[in-house]
């Protein structure tokens, strides 16, 4: 896991190895790189304290929410079956 990582060094990684298709690159070129650190609910909150409302996530993957334990257990139940087969 990253978590241990200090923030100047997880914004090094990022500016060296990710690209930000979605993201204000002129923010960028000033290292205004955000570092989400956890989520809960519909909420983000980053490496400066922040609490950020995590509009894009029911867009793309999250639609019920982060760190929903009856979720969490669910797919726990299910890898210990079978984590995945390639029908």
């Amino acid at each position: 896991m990253l978590s241990n990582l200090p923030t100047a060094r997880l914004r090094e990684l990022d500016a060296a190895h990710h690209l930000h298709p979605f993201t204000d690159h002129g923010s960028l070129k000033l290292d205004e790189r955000r570092v989400i650190v956890r989520a809960d609910g519909v909420w983000l909150h980053d490496s400066e304290g922040n609490r950020i409302l995590d509009g894009m996530a029911g867009l793309w993957c999250m639609n019920v929410g982060h760190g929903r334990q009856e979720i969490v257990e669910a797919v726990r139940a299910q890898m210990s079956e079978l984590s995945y087969y390639n029908t």
